[in-house]
């Protein structure tokens, strides 16, 4: 079955305590203490944020993350695609199956799997914080 896991519940603690624009910057360290998360997993959880353009960091003195958007406007999607990858229900959504021919099923997973991708793009990550 398709989870969210323990990465992804701390990338959404971690931008939960994000701001947005020209805020206050958070530093990893911070949030890591706040929240009594590991920093080196944090870290690495913040690298992957930021290669998807979730997260920004600013170097130096005062430096630390900031959203590149505003709560509002990022997906528990967008932010589970960063840290676990874009992932069908069962294996063969996002690819080919030997046994496509003869299956049955495959358009049921598709559908299914269509409901959950609409709904997760629907919330947003405001959402988890109201």
């Amino acid at each position: 079955m398709f989870t969210i896991n323990k990465a992804t519940e701390y990338a959404i603690l971690l931008l939960i305590n994000l701001q947005y624009g020209n805020k206050k910057q958070r530093s990893l360290v911070e949030i890591a203490k706040l929240k009594s998360l590991p920093i080196k997993y944090l870290e690495q959880i913040a690298k992957k944020l930021k290669k998807a353009n979730i997260i920004v960091s600013k170097e130096g003195a005062g430096g630390g993350y900031l959203l590149t958007k505003q709560k509002e406007n990022i997906s528990i999607s967008a932010i589970i695609n960063a840290i676990q990858g874009k992932k069908g229900l069962v294996s063969c959504i996002h690819g080919s199956c030997q046994s496509e021919k003869e299956c049955l099923h495959k358009k049921v997973w598709v559908n299914l799997q269509s409901v959950l991708e609409r709904e997760l793009m629907r919330i947003k990550l405001a959402d988890l914080v109201k």
